[in-house]
């Protein structure tokens, strides 16, 4: 009775051991420790050490950044053997940039030579600009992030973001329903390592970068110039982007970028110069090539900036905001002259002559161009060149006015204003200018 007992048991430990793997083969892929490491400005790097019974073949790294990154992958470099350790980077390179404060979920897929499988946990790890001790302030949430001033001064951030997140959402007919991150850096010079428009280049490029947003919940500011109108005009991108984030395409550069000039309380003094002379010369831009003329000479971006915000406060002013709601609704769907058309009952040309008019110019004709002929726009000195960059505010630049919370003087002039025949051509020097949703200024 014992002895068939006892060859029972054995035949059924065999059945068992043929059914379910030992433990060792059903694990298969060990994970033994695994780290994220920040590596400002270079990104986060990742690092895993996996262990088997077979050689390790395949460690793949999967990624997204939040909010707005799609699934992607990164190339890992591993040992190998049964033992390997393995590592991956995110955000060293342009095509993978990550803003300052962004989270990143990932996990890590492993095979062996057995076929054996293993996809770790989703985890998550923030980028950290790790140079500077940040201090942060939230208000119906905003976060204000700061590493220098007093806590007035982040107040009249929170004031001044929160004031153009209800205007540009009004103008817009939109609703911001995310918590909006700004990180406020002392000068362009110390925010450059963080933002994307300086990716790949060298420290000889001639523009600084004053504000971006590189994502649709983040932007980065600094102070050097006229600070809390930068922190308008980043700020209306967010707005601009909440309610466009469903369109087709892209809005039209002039567009999104004249909403975040009309979001200033005033042109600052480079597009403010540009703007009078261009009008003094008839030689203000043609609608059609305004969106080109973005990626031009520091002069003709100027005048891109004063004219686009132009453009958006004369359809504002005289239109109505309701209609130019609709009217950046409509895009979604149909061309700039189709919307404008179906809103407005008049087309870009329409609108350019209108605007014209309105500034003391002759209407031009279809394919004549803005400019009266083929002119070229006017030429204009950079902001400033030839001195060195110091900590704001920049020497040589008129400093904005200020009140007793570090809130510029809201007296200041009208989005067009015409100075006629009062500008001295040494008083021609550019200053800081914005570039697709960021804002930059010309450097020594």
């Amino acid at each position: 009775m014992f002895r068939l007992s006892f060859l029972l048991a054995v035949v059924l430990a065999s059945l068992i051991g043929a059914l379910v793997p030992q433990a060792g083969a059903a694990q298969g892929i060990e994970v033994r420790s695994q780290s994220a490491s920040n590596r400002f400005p270079d990104g986060i790097q990742f690092r895993i050490f996996l262990a088997s019974d077979a050689n390790i073949t395949n460690v793949r790294f999967r990624f997204r950044i939040l909010p707005d990154g799609v699934n992607a992958t990164a190339r890992t470099q591993c040992t190998t053997g049964t033992v390997v350790d393995c590592s991956a980077s995110v955000g060293s390179t342009a095509a993978n940039y990550m803003v300052p404060g962004a989270q990143l979920v990932y996990s890590w897929e492993v095979e062996d030579a057995n076929g054996a499988k293993l996809v770790t946990p989703d985890e998550t790890a923030t980028y950290q600009d790790d140079r500077f001790n940040w201090e942060s302030i939230t208000e119906g949430g905003i976060t204000v992030f700061h590493y220098f001033g007093d806590i007035e001064s982040q107040r009249s951030v929170l004031r001044v973001a929160r004031e153009t997140i209800d205007r540009i959402s009004d103008l817009l007919n939109t609703r911001v329903d995310f918590p909006i991150k700004i990180w406020v850096y002392r000068s362009a010079a110390e925010m450059t390592p963080a933002v994307a428009s300086r990716r790949g280049q060298g420290p000889g490029t001639s523009v600084q970068t004053l504000g971006e947003v590189a994502a649709s919940d983040t932007a980065l500011v600094s102070r050097d110039t006229d600070f809390l109108n930068v922190v308008r005009h980043e700020l209306a991108h967010i707005v601009t982007g909440a309610a466009t984030r469903n369109h087709i395409a892209n809005i039209p550069t002039w567009i999104n970028e004249g909403i975040s000039t009309f979001a200033q309380n005033r042109l600052l003094p480079d597009e403010e110069q540009a703007l009078s002379l261009a009008v003094q010369r008839n030689r203000v831009l043609p609608i059609t090539s305004l969106d080109a003329s973005a990626r031009g000479s520091a002069g003709a971006v100027s005048l891109f900036y004063g004219q686009s915000g132009a453009l958006v406060s004369f359809l504002v002013n005289t239109q109505g905001p309701d209609k130019f709601g609709d009217f950046v609704a409509a895009l979604a769907n149909d061309t700039t002259d189709g919307a404008m058309t179906k809103v407005y009952g008049f087309d870009q040309l329409g609108l350019e002559n209108a605007w014209r008019k309105s500034v003391g110019l002759p209407e031009v004709s279809a394919g004549q161009g803005g400019s009266g002929g083929n002119q070229p726009p006017p030429t204009l000195v950079p902001f400033g060149a030839g001195q060195q960059v110091q900590p704001t505010p920049r020497g040589g630049q008129e400093e904005p006015r200020r009140g007793s919370e570090g809130e510029e003087d809201s007296s200041g002039s009208a989005l067009v204003p015409i100075v006629a025949g009062v500008i001295a051509l040494a008083a021609l020097t550019g200053g800081a200018v914005f570039v697709q949703l960021r804002r930059r200024r010309p450097a020594p």
